[in-house]
């Protein structure tokens, strides 16, 4: 079988890092295990695993074959191993493994690899550095932190905000939950999952039910190769909605061979008993290659019954929905003619679950309640094909088609009957086409400078419809569809201004760069957004960058076309209470007059790798983002509204008259949840909720990582640790206070942070991580409570056997999150709501899983 051409790889640069030449680098030992594959797909994998850079010709590669390599080396081992029977030799200086054939080759030849390094998320350019510190996690080593899912895993990240759309907070009314259908979404910053862009290998897919989040949970983690993720501005390179930053899920291009594998894992306080099943297959040939792997997963719910601190709630109340899930990705490659490759992903997601939710705190969900099952079903399609010009240039035409639709169906339950069904639809779809280019301008002293220019359009639609049945009529309290249409252009320009050739004292490197995107919509018009970044290193072991720029964020459909809501509360529900004990009307909804987010972002970084200690990388960063215009419920959380900072939106004692002029534009009516009845005479007050652009929002912060690596003998030990400390405020309008967010109950803490550390001895490993979310402070009355913070510690034991005989390519892992069974915090609470911050932590407490995997 020959090799594919991979001028992707031509120069791989796997480059997350220089250091200065030191020799002792390389004898730090990695754990491989690499099939037999593409000799340049080999090399990347050893590079990327290493943190080193790869510079080849593409024409030394062109039908080489590497062998399988499984154990522990040194880079310098691995690559001679891989090169063996190729007739290469390779020479590695510093952090970079330059491949040579028997006669070195020009530097002219070596110089033009550059031109087909690899993108990493965060710029355009093959082979550049972002300005901004990137976050990334390879399958393997979400693998053997325990998790087999990337909404898991990246609820673990302290940059991301577990509140929103994720399983856990389904069934929290404390803040009005937007999660639905129990997806997963990353919300770096704790922005809101809809200011978090999420790719899949490098294009969008469709938004998952109203709230405009993508699931990342929909993809199997036997698909992935790594995520990244840079928690910055990203507007000026991707468009809406990258706020807070951008993820990019990067599937395998391709696999030879089949491996499957299958998971028990249940909590030992009950529930969350968990089932998973996975395949991996494909094959490679000569100039491509194509990879299929499948998902199927189901898990038991979590019930209030099954907690001891929920004990005083109603018994039928869902903390963790039931789910069942099947996912498949797609993934090819085809070269052909050395000048063009075709490319495609595809994947197909099927996501079910249960929730419960009563509405009293002694009635069963079936006597007083609802129960909730979202039913989504999605995909997409992104054929692309890549042309190779002269000159090193680089041309990518792509297009994408993806849908998600959800149907949810609501049972509601009152006097111990269903009072009505619900049925609930949002489909969204995406339609988008793109074409960029990439490539050298002009030489400058420290390497060439280097253009990438792209534009293309894109449609988001939603179809939205509500029909309420009862046992007398059907009810349309919902039906619309909309869509919005953005077309855009971009340029990023990279100038590296010193290099090698060029350094001087103090003056290692220099790189600036620079980018602007163009985005103009139908109704809300056009917006420009620029970004420039700077990387210095003053010595090889120090490199400093910093980042300025613009980001924003379209409305969403449905936030545009929300329709207004009246809902009767009883005064229970809220603290501190209204003045009176008479009931509250709580008006919502959306509008079309809403206006684009506009953010300002700041990131100033510096990351530290000292040759004298190989293994070792520090990075520290500070970040500043100035939100205006923000799309938000004034009141984040309802049940808070007669703080004294909304006085503004409050009508205390409303006059009949009063009352009838805020319902009667009402589609749906007035909502009577109090289970009593509605009088519009005797009101304690009216609540103004509906969304519009509050005036500011404040978030600043400092992110800090280390790791270390290291061998000693046999023995691989692996350190790592990252945390993260976030302030924000908001300020509605001029004439309200400044409302502080971070650090207080439903919102995100001040600190997180993760530690682990790992061993490998052979076919042994462990692992030991520790997971720390800060406790918050619950400011609902003039009395403070403070809400203690969660301590969790997660292990996991591997089993990798050796050699060709019985156990050759099975692989076995133990596993357990918080194995201490830490609990949450208890909180104040009203009969109806949990009695934990369950938009900050877990109500699953120990989870015990056990994996055995086969590779075939």
């Amino acid at each position: 079988m020959g090799t594919g051409k991979f001028a992707l790889l031509g120069s791989a640069a796997i480059c997350l890092g220089m250091m200065a030449p030191d020799a002792s680098a390389q004898e730090i030992r990695h754990s491989y295990d690499l099939p037999a594959q593409d000799l340049g797909e080999g090399l990347r994998a050893i590079a990327r695993a290493s943190d080193y850079q790869l510079v080849a010709d593409p024409k030394s590669l062109k039908g080489r074959r590497a062998p399988a390599l499984s154990g522990e080396y040194t880079v310098e081992d691995a690559v001679a191993a891989l090169l063996a029977q190729s007739g290469l030799t390779a020479e590695i200086r510093g952090r970079t493994i330059t491949l040579r054939g028997r006669a070195a080759p020009s530097r002219e030849e070596v110089e033009g690899a550059a031109d087909n390094q690899l993108f990493v998320t965060g710029s355009r350019i093959r082979g550049a550095k972002p300005t901004s510190p990137v976050i990334a996690a390879s399958r393997e080593k979400i693998q053997g932190s325990g998790y087999t899912d990337l909404g898991s895993y990246m609820r673990t990240i302290p940059q991301n905000f577990s509140g929103g759309q994720n399983p856990g907070v389904i069934s929290s009314i404390q803040t009005g939950s937007e999660n639905t259908t129990s997806s997963s979404t990353l919300n770096l910053r704790g922005l809101g999952a809809d200011a978090t862009l999420t790719l899949l290998n490098g294009h969008r897919v469709a938004y998952d039910a109203v709230s405009q989040g993508i699931d990342i949970s929909a993809i199997p983690l036997a698909a992935i190769e790594r995520i990244e993720i840079v928690a910055d501005g990203s507007s000026a390179l991707y468009g809406s909605d990258a706020v807070g930053g951008v993820a990019n899920i990067l599937l395998r291009r391709d696999y030879d061979g089949l491996l499957t594998s299958a998971r028990l894992g249940a909590a030992t306080d009950g529930g969350d008993v968990q089932q998973q099943y996975s395949a991996v297959t494909g094959r490679r040939w000569n100039d491509g290659g194509f990879m299929i792997a499948g998902d199927f997963s189901k898990a038991t719910d979590v019930t209030a019954s099954q907690r001891s601190y929920m004990r005083s709630r109603q018994s039928s109340m869902t903390l963790l929905p039931s789910q069942r899930q099947v996912s498949a990705v797609l993934a090819g490659h085809q070269t052909l003619a050395d000048v063009v490759e075709f490319e495609i992903d595809a994947h197909y997601n099927r996501h079910k679950s249960v929730a419960a939710l009563p509405y009293s705190a002694t009635l069963d969900v079936r006597q007083s309640g609802v129960i909730s099952r979202p039913d989504i079903e999605g995909y997409s399609i992104s054929p692309s094909a890549k042309f190779r010009l002269p000159a090193g240039w680089e041309v990518i035409a792509r297009a994408t088609r993806a849908v998600s639709d959800s149907k949810i169906t609501a049972e509601i339950y009152s006097g111990g009957s269903a009072s009505a069904v619900n049925h609930v639809r949002y489909k969204n779809d995406l339609w988008s086409a793109e074409f960029s280019g990439e490539g050298p301008l002009f030489a400058l002293p420290g390497g060439d400078a280097r253009l990438a220019v792209g534009a293309g359009l894109r449609s988001n639609g939603l179809g939205a419809s509500i029909r309420r049945i009862t046992a007398t009529a059907t009810t349309s309290l919902l039906n619309y569809s909309d869509g919005q249409t953005a077309t855009f252009a971009y340029g990023e320009l990279f100038l590296p201004l010193v290099g090698d050739r060029n350094a001087v004292p103090l003056i290692r490197s220099l790189q600036l760069s620079g980018a602007v995107r163009y985005e103009r919509y139908d109704e809300i018009g056009g917006l420009a957004t620029p970004k420039i970044g700077i990387s210095y290193q003053p010595i090889g072991d120090l490199t400093l960058k910093g980042a300025w720029g613009k980001s924003f964020k379209a409305p969403t459909l449905s936030q545009q076309n929300t329709v207004r809501q009246g809902v009767l509360l009883f005064p229970a529900y809220y603290l501190p209470a209204p003045p009176t004990s008479r009931n509250v009307l709580q008006i919502s909804g959306g509008s079309k007059d809403l206006e684009p987010e506009k953010a300002t972002t700041l990131t100033l970084s510096a990351e530290l790798k000292p040759h004298k200690v190989p293994g070792l990388r520090l990075e520290a960063s500070y970040f500043d983002v100035r939100y205006r215009n923000r799309v938000v419920r004034p009141i984040a959380d309802s049940s808070q509204a007669f703080k004294a900072e909304y006085t503004d939106l409050i009508l205390l004692n409303p006059t009949l008259e009063q009352v009838l002029a805020a319902t009667s534009g009402l589609p749906l009516g007035v909502q009577n949840q109090t289970g009593g009845v509605y009088d519009p005479a005797n009101l304690a007050a009216i609540i103004f909720n509906q969304l519009q652009n509050a005036a500011r929002q404040h978030i600043r912060g400092v992110d800090a990582s280390a790791s270390y690596e290291f061998s000693d003998g046999d023995n691989q030990f692996h350190l790592e640790a990252s945390g993260s400390y976030l302030k924000s405020d908001q300020r509605l309008s001029a004439s309200q206070p400044t409302i502080v967010r971070a650090g207080t109950i439903f919102n995100p803490p001040h600190w997180r942070g993760r530690a682990s550390a790992g061993w490998r001895r052979g076919a042994f490993g462990t692992t030991l991580a520790y997971n720390y979310i800060g406790g918050t402070e619950d400011r609902r009355t003039t009395t403070t409570f403070k809400v203690k913070g969660f301590h969790s510690a997660d292990a996991t034991l591997s089993w990798q056997p050796e050699g060709s005989g019985l156990w050759n390519g099975w692989s076995f892992l133990l596993s357990g999150q918080n194995i201490l069974n830490e609990k949450p915090s208890a909180i104040r609470a009203t009969a109806t709501n949990p009695t934990y911050d369950a938009t900050n932590y877990s109500s699953i407490g120990r989870l015990i899983s056990f994996t055995v995997s086969k590779a075939w």
